[in-house]
């Protein structure tokens, strides 16, 4: 399963309906609080996690979610529309496992999504 959580309604549609297209169940939610306990319970394979939003910080959540023993073997996907440089030092900030610059062209999107999965797989870890 694939949570997506982003503050934005349209993107979480959007995004919704492109993983589900290739197969992906997935969840959403529009608010970061209550996502750490969400994802504890639940257990997601795959957070895609947008960095801002009101309230919490995608960042800051990600780096409470790789913190938590109940959520530190998830693999979280910052998603965002900055740039690559500034994404890039967040994703170094936060301990996430990868990154994906939100756009408009679904492939580039299910492929970048696609290949960071597999990538993330064959890590050595507990999943």
């Amino acid at each position: 399963m694939v949570l997506v959580v982003d503050d934005d309604p349209v993107v979480l549609e959007v995004t919704r309906e492109r993983l589900e297209g290739v197969g992906y169940a997935v969840h959403t939610r529009q608010e970061a609080i209550g996502t750490s306990q969400w994802a504890s319970e639940f257990q997601p394979d795959v957070i895609l996690l947008d960095i801002n939003m009101p309230a919490l910080d995608g960042t800051d959540l990600a780096q409470l979610l790789k913190r938590r023993r109940a959520t530190k073997n998830l693999a979280i996907i910052l998603f965002s529309s900055m740039d690559s440089q500034q994404l890039d030092r967040r994703l170094s900030d936060t301990g996430a496992d990868g990154a994906i610059q939100k756009t408009g062209d679904a492939a580039r999107f299910l492929s970048e999504f696609e290949s960071l999965i597999a990538r993330w797989r064959t890590q050595p870890q507990l999943h």
